[in-house]
């Protein structure tokens, strides 16, 4: 009669509304209630005894202990005894059992975690710590620990699967700046921890296959981000991609769920204001134009071990010898040197890490003394050393030697030519007693040195080769923030010729370095962004002076732009065009030349991210630049102008027909018996459950709804933010789900209508 009831309204006020309708769908008895106590959460399913039989796991803080609810279905009643006074009643559906517990627990999964196809529960919280009780024959084990500090003190900080594809389940714990991953090994036991780094905050993820391809992929998610929604996709070889992101409104919640049986998860979310429900899933994105043969890419974000330092040490460059760009970087706290190779496919492998100095602020490589095979110059700013090493033949890459600077404090260093045809030569500006010097470093030559002048006492972030004044020999640049560039002009067989020119537009706060031929006379001018436009730049001398003179302006998309850095890329037929990096406007705009030679922006590029450094152009699985390469402190990134890109598609959408009704969360499983997953809305505003349909070909149907405090067992308490949390699955044994809610100290089982 509850069902009947419940089925009626719903239908009544559908047809009021004249919309389509599945509450015939729906129908459910009860609810069961089981009392177990104040302060219960993370609400888990599983068949805990092997009987087959769902049971029930919860956490009960307040009583300091795991509480387990045994499937009684179809049993005897229990005998009465001293020790179940106070437990559910003998003929009840459930029968109550603990595992006690030190720590309060914040979070907790139930998955085979050592592949004996039964249930082990894992959990985390505090003290801080993660604990792994595996299920024996008889009872549980004692916990594993793992002294992991800096997990997440949330609901949402565990989750299981399959995420390097070797067919084993394996446990996942977010951390503040990283996630764990613990792998099930080939003797089926969990690992020590690997982390992941994360691109930013990350406050809840899942793993499931989000592209159809059958191997499961990471979804990270951060409710407060521009960029909620963040994947990465695990390719053929075991390993995740990088981090793909996604801009749209902030949310109050989301879910990744296969509702249509495909193999592609689709992903369910709340909007934070509207609290509109949308269902998305990625698809491929059809190639766009973007400038001659570029078409528009999609930024590919690599988080890098999280530093506290304000600089690290990062280079795009050639690293084994192969000829592609490959990526290397310093990890600062670890004293390590990362190396991400290139592959055939344009893509780059897993880090490989080597020992290394402390606290790596610059990396530069070239193929130093001309045997073929690059050298890789670090500088260390809290060791005062700057070093040299190698990748060798067999993949190892040595600790670096020590670069003599004749006991000179090493500040900045560049590795480049300083005329055509020549070697390269290490530049590096070093101090002793207050005063700075240059000093050069060549392979079999002695070190030639030069004192800059006494009044210079910056430390420069950036020491670069560039032909500034266009005679066909390369000088060096010195920049510091909120300082003149320093210009040391090369003379043919004489010192540098030291000049200080101020910047057009006033001093650079935070310099980059990026060069451009910008009117197409086969010479390149550097290019200076201040504020909301790009100046072009050559060192003249005029009436025995130097300075700096425009040959260029760009101005960016608006006056609100905010130029970090810009790159020129070919775009085919003998064609460049400019891609300027907006902070503000968080874009990439594309600057082309006009029939009259102006430079003026021609498409918009939004991107997810713009937390970066500097930018340059490198080729990606290709012989020529095809893409951009980005850096910055805690991240790297690249955007490939080959298409083949991805995007979030929307698949339906749905509004509560409850009026004001705030949806809190969403849970999901098929509760008709057609194959399709069905939704389970918690409705916090007015407490109730919110039932929708799944229906083909995309389209969510309102189902019924109830409040979950109309028994006169809730009198008592208040409202709250009820129904906390769901699970869907069979509890009585019929063949059909179940609905089972937690709602203040009980649990309710709704079983569906004979």
């Amino acid at each position: 009669m509850r069902a009947l009831l419940l089925s009626l309204f719903a239908a009544a006020t559908l047809v009021a509304a004249e919309v389509p309708s599945a509450a015939d769908r729906f129908g459910f008895l009860g609810p069961e209630i089981f009392p177990v106590g104040r302060g219960i959460d993370n609400l888990r399913q599983a068949d805990l005894d092997g009987d087959g039989r769902r049971d029930l796991v919860l956490v009960n803080n307040l009583r300091s202990k795991i509480t387990l609810l045994y499937n009684r279905t179809g049993d005897k009643p229990a005998k009465v005894t001293e020790d179940t006074v106070n437990a559910l009643p003998p003929d009840a559906r459930f029968r109550i059992e603990s595992i006690p517990s030190e720590k309060r627990i914040s979070s907790l999964v139930v998955a085979d975690l050592n592949g004996d196809k039964k249930p082990d529960l894992a959990y985390y919280g505090e003290p801080k710590e993660l604990l792994v009780q595996y299920r024996e024959t008889k009872g549980w084990g004692a916990p594993k620990r793992w002294a992991l500090r800096d997990g997440q003190l949330s609901a949402n900080a565990l989750g299981t699967g399959d995420i390097n594809g070797d067919g084993r389940t394996d446990l996942l714990l977010l951390g503040e700046s990283k996630l764990y991953v613990l792998h099930q090994d080939a003797k089926d036991a969990l690992g020590k921890p690997v982390t992941l780094p994360l691109a930013g905050n990350v406050k809840a993820f899942q793993v499931v296959d989000l592209d159809g391809d059958r191997r499961s992929d990471l979804a990270l998610m951060n409710w407060q981000s521009a960029a909620p929604f963040r994947f990465r996709l695990q390719g053929k070889d075991g390993q995740l991609g990088p981090e793909l992101q996604f801009r749209m409104p902030k949310l109050r919640s989301f879910h990744a769920e296969d509702l249509d049986a495909d193999g592609r998860a689709e992903l369910i979310s709340i909007a934070q204001q509207s609290g509109r429900v949308t269902v998305h899933h990625l698809a491929p994105r059809a190639p766009k134009a973007l400038a001659g043969e570029l078409k528009r890419g999609q930024l590919e974000l690599l988080a890098l071990p999280k530093t506290a330092k304000s600089k690290r040490g990062r280079a795009w460059a050639d690293v084994d010898g192969d000829g592609r760009t490959d990526l290397i970087y310093a990890d600062p706290e670890g004293s390590q040197l990362v190396l991400q190779t290139q592959t055939e496919r344009g893509t780059f492998a897993s880090p490989r890490r080597f020992p290394c100095l402390s606290s790596i602020t610059q990396i530069a490589v070239a193929d130093w003394n001309g045997d073929g095979r690059p050298e890789i110059f670090v500088l260390s700013a809290d060791e005062k050393q700057a070093g040299i090493t190698r990748l060798e033949k067999n993949g190892r890459m040595p600790f670096p030697e020590p670069i003599d600077t004749d006991e000179h404090r090493p500040l900045a260093l560049a590795v480049g030519v300083l005329a055509p045809g020549t070697k390269p030569v290490l530049a590096l500006v070093v101090e002793k007693d207050g005063a700075r010097h240059l000093q050069l470093h060549q392979s079999g030559v002695a070190m030639v040195t030069q004192k800059l002048n006494e009044d210079y006492k910056a430390n420069p972030s950036i020491v670069a080769f560039h032909d500034m004044d266009q005679d066909g020999q390369n000088d060096l640049l010195l920049l510091a923030p909120f300082e003149k560039i320093k210009v040391l002009v090369n003379r043919e067989d004489d010192d540098f010729e030291e000049v200080d020119v101020a910047p057009p537009g006033g001093t650079l706060d935070k310099p980059t370095f990026s060069t451009a031929d910008v009117n197409g006379d086969g010479k390149a001018e550097l290019l200076l962004a201040q504020r909301n436009f790009l100046r072009a730049v050559k060192l003249e001398k005029q009436n025995g002076k130097w300075r700096l003179r425009v040959k260029d302006q760009i101005n960016g998309a608006g006056t609100d732009s905010r130029l970090r850095t810009a790159v020129a890329l070919p775009t085919g037929n003998g064609k460049t065009a400019l891609l300027l990096l907006d902070t503000a406007r968080k874009e990439l705009t594309v600057c082309e030349r006009d029939r009259t030679g102006v430079w003026k922006p021609t498409q918009h590029l939004p991107l997810p991210s713009v937390d970066f450094d500097d930018a340059q152009p490198i080729a990606l699985g290709a012989k020529t630049a095809n893409a951009l390469a980005f850096t910055g402190v805690n991240q790297a990134a690249w955007l490939a102008f080959t298409g083949g890109t991805w995007k979030l598609e929307e698949r339906a959408s749905y509004e509560s027909p409850l009026k004001d009704a705030e949806l809190r969360d969403v849970v999901c499983g098929d509760l008709t018996g057609n194959g399709r997953k069905d939704f389970v809305f918690l409705e916090t505003g007015k407490n109730h459950l919110d039932l929708a349909a799944w229906d083909a070909p995309g389209k969510v149907l309102p189902g019924i709804r109830w409040r979950v405090f109309e028994q006169r067992s809730f009198r008592g308490f208040g409202g709250g933010v009820e129904p906390r949390e769901a699970v869907i699955a069979d509890f009585d044994g019929d063949g059909r789900n179940d609905l089972v809610v937690l709602v203040h100290d009980r649990v309710l089982l709704y079983t569906q209508e004979k």
